[in-house]
């Protein structure tokens, strides 16, 4: 005994919405089974599920670049920020710096080490503390650090904080398409099931050989209820 079976992606709800609606438009009168309202209804809908479908999955090309990009800007940040300590300490080292002035820049006079700079919060805490510090170490007459210099941590600190703005409001939007996307796949079955089950009352007392390929027009598929698929259009 076989049941039907609905499509599992939006391709395959598009595709089927897509040949009910034609399958319709060249149907005898007498051979329809959706009414002009209802058939106006499934194309207005079959182009909103396609346009949604269409803004889904460039929202995820554009979320994949930024997060592509928010890497990229993250370990340049971490290499100009860790360079820039370690270069810190050894002008402390050398004495070209007093241990003192470590504690502009956050750090504990003495025994200062590297900080953890793996994750997002540690970039963010250690660049502004390291933009401020030598701002304030400079302001008081202070010889400025080179190679790098803390414009150039500044710079790829700004633009890594940039990159987390612009990727939290790409992830938004794909969240607010998701869940509307959800919804809409929820109305595709609806429609799928409903013009599924109107073809299979239309036909219910023709020929096996007429329901087959009356099935196959409306792109129906079936499975065994013992869990074997069979598509009745392949």
């Amino acid at each position: 005994m076989s049941a039907k079976k609905l499509p599992e992606t939006d391709e395959e709800r598009i595709d089927i919405l897509r040949a009910a609606a034609a399958q319709e438009e060249i149907n005898e009168s007498w051979d329809k089974i959706l009414s002009i309202l209802e058939l106006q209804e499934l194309r207005v809908f079959t182009t909103t599920y396609e346009g949604a479908y269409f803004v889904l999955n460039q929202a995820i090309t554009d979320r994949t670049k930024a997060k592509s990009q928010y890497e990229d800007l993250f370990k340049n940040a971490q290499l100009y920020i860790s360079h820039f300590i370690q270069v810190l300490f050894l002008t402390v080292i050398r004495n070209e710096i007093r241990a003192e002035s470590l504690v502009l820049y956050g750090f504990p006079e003495n025994n200062p080490v590297l900080p953890d700079l793996s994750t997002e919060e540690a970039i963010l805490k250690w660049g502004e503390n390291l933009i401020r510090g030598e701002a304030e170490r400079t302001s008081r007459t202070g010889i400025p650090l080179y190679n790098p210099a803390i414009a150039k941590v500044k710079v790829h600190y700004e633009l890594f904080k940039d990159s987390i703005q612009s990727l939290a409001i790409y992830e938004k939007n794909l969240s607010r398409l998701q869940n509307n996307m959800e919804e809409l796949r929820r109305k595709a079955n609806e429609f799928i099931w409903d013009i599924w089950t109107k073809v299979e009352e239309r036909y219910s007392r023709t020929s096996p050989d007429e329901q087959a390929v009356r099935f196959k027009a409306y792109k129906m598929q079936f499975y065994y209820r013992r869990g074997e698929q069979l598509n009745v259009f392949d």
